[in-house]
């Protein structure tokens, strides 16, 4: 069974929605129907979809780390996508140019057999071709096999037509494990992994940093762990979560802040690395549809440790 609890957001910015997936009300889960704010909805939709209930991981800046009561099945994944093709994407995800499942939104996807399961069955459930499946991940230990199994699952679909995103956070290692307190890849290792994922005209590997005040982020240390052959790097603001800010972490991107910004970008690119510093619209952030935060809707009802 899946109902839906309750939804909140601009249908011309982003939307969440709590889903109840079983009769318990701890089964609660979200899921996102976004735009990207340059384009319009012929142009990107992208569905930010939950792999988890909650998230073993506990990142030291997510809200949905705070509880975690297993895998969801593929058929609960599944769901979600219909459930936002029907009441959010509508007649123009059929005509949209690029359509992104993102498996994202609430736990860690590769810790998530299931989700493989859905990837390979998003051209049969998705009316487009022009669907671009997108993990993101903060690359565990636990899931190398998973890994393994992706590389084989992506040639099912086009160049260019599949992105996996690992979050990195940092450039120092100690740093990164409190921030991401689970056994993961070192930076080393991601590089190494990225470097057999691109092949000629695969869409390259994205290095995803939401930069923190006082936590290290060296371009030079990604420059000498990186091809830039096979990496793109992304920068985003730290958002405004619960979690964030129990652990005194504040965003790096905030107004004032512009020359630091700028003068990453540009020691990056001098590396050769292509930059993409990504600020969404700020409704998101007050209507918590951004990366980290939980809506809250239905929130009383979730285990919360």
């Amino acid at each position: 069974m899946m109902k839906v609890v309750e939804s909140a957001g601009c249908p011309d910015v982003a939307q969440v929605f709590v889903l109840q997936m079983r009769d318990e009300p701890w089964t609660r889960i979200e899921c996102v129907g976004a735009l990207d704010p340059a384009l319009g909805r012929e142009d990107k939709m992208v569905f930010v979809v939950s792999s988890q209930l909650g998230c073993p991981v506990g990142c030291a800046m997510c809200d949905a780390g705070t509880w975690f009561a297993g895998n969801l099945t593929a058929g609960e994944i599944e769901a979600q996508i219909r459930h936002l093709l029907a009441s959010w994407g509508g007649s123009d995800a059929a005509r949209c140019r690029k359509l992104k499942v993102q498996f994202a939104r609430m736990g860690e996807p590769s810790l998530n057999p299931a989700v493989l399961d859905v990837i390979a069955r998003l051209p049969s459930i998705l009316p487009t071709p022009h669907v671009i499946p997108c993990v993101a991940t903060t690359a565990p230990r636990a899931a190398a096999a998973w890994f393994e199994d992706l590389l084989v699952l992506r040639r099912a679909f086009g160049p260019d037509s599949f992105q996996v995103q690992f979050s990195v956070q940092s450039t120092d290692e100690a740093a990164r494990d409190r921030m991401m307190p689970v056994a993961k890849w070192t930076l080393e290792e991601i590089s190494g992994y990225a470097k057999r994922w691109v092949r000629g005209g695969d869409r390259k590997v994205t290095l995803n940093a939401a930069l923190a005040e006082g936590v290290a982020f060296d371009p030079e240390v990604l420059g000498r762990i990186f091809d830039p052959g096979t990496c793109v790097v992304k920068l985003t603001p730290l958002n405004p979560t619960d979690r964030a800010g129990g652990n005194a972490l504040r965003s790096a991107m905030e107004t004032g802040n512009e020359p630091r910004i700028v003068e990453l970008v540009e020691r990056l690119e001098s590396l050769g690395f292509r930059c993409i510093v990504s600020i969404g619209d700020p409704r998101e952030t007050q209507m918590g549809t951004s990366c980290g935060q939980m809506a809250r809707l239905g929130r009383r009802s979730l285990p919360m440790a």
